[in-house]
């Protein structure tokens, strides 16, 4: 994630044009077609867009709602609690403590004891800022780097499955493993699907809740 990290770093001091309108919303707006992005609140697609810029998409997630982006997290069973470097962090600034509360992100740079250094899009204004917090607003971490050992472990056994299949033609030579291996690459990939389905569902049924509150 250092690569990631050194990329957002580069992007602090960005500012929202005075119409509201931002590089990272008109970049989305080639990630979803359903409406004009250029002007909404832009903190989650800040991070997308770093993400995608190196090829991390596929693990990182593509949001521009930051409660589709935890729950994403959670089903691919890389969500916490812990605060470490590469960690996306989301944020309930009333308290409740709930996924479904959340209204803000960033990324972690540094632990510093009980607190959190992080890079945030669309905060203090609308500006790409270091932040140094503390976690009472904290809901919860999404893990990037879990999300990528998955893949790649259902990649591998995938390869080495079609690696098999080139020795034998035998249809009872396929593994279990390689059965498994199928599948959950198959799953993180509709799980994607599924949650950006979930997102363009909620802005058009609820357009104001649908947007994060920075």
């Amino acid at each position: 994630m250092t690569k990631l990290l050194d990329l957002l770093r580069s992007q602090v001091g960005y500012s929202v044009q005075r119409n509201g309108h931002t590089k990272y919303g008109q970049w989305y707006n080639n990630v979803e077609h359903d409406d004009d992005y250029s002007d909404q609140p832009w903190c989650d697609m800040f991070l997308s867009w770093g993400a995608r810029q190196l090829g991390y998409d596929d693990w990182f997630g593509q949001f521009a709602w930051t409660v589709g982006h935890a729950r994403w997290f959670k089903e691919q069973g890389a969500w916490g609690g812990k605060p470490v470097p590469g960690a996306l962090v989301f944020y309930d600034w009333n308290g409740t403590g709930t996924i479904s509360g959340i209204d803000h992100v960033g990324i972690v740079t540094k632990v510093i004891g009980n607190r959190i250094q992080t890079i945030e899009g669309n905060i203090d204004g609308g500006q790409v800022k270091i932040k140094i917090r503390d976690q009472n607003s904290v809901v919860g971490y999404g893990y990037p780097e879990k999300v990528k050992e998955r893949v790649e472990r259902a990649q591998k056994i995938s390869a080495t499955k079609a690696s098999a299949q080139h020795l034998t033609t035998a249809p009872q030579d396929v593994s279990p493993q390689a059965i498994i291996a199928s599948v959950l690459v198959a799953a993180v990939a509709l799980s994607v699907t599924r949650a950006r389905r979930r997102v363009r569902a909620r802005i058009l049924a609820d357009r104001p809740s649908a947007r994060s509150r920075m």
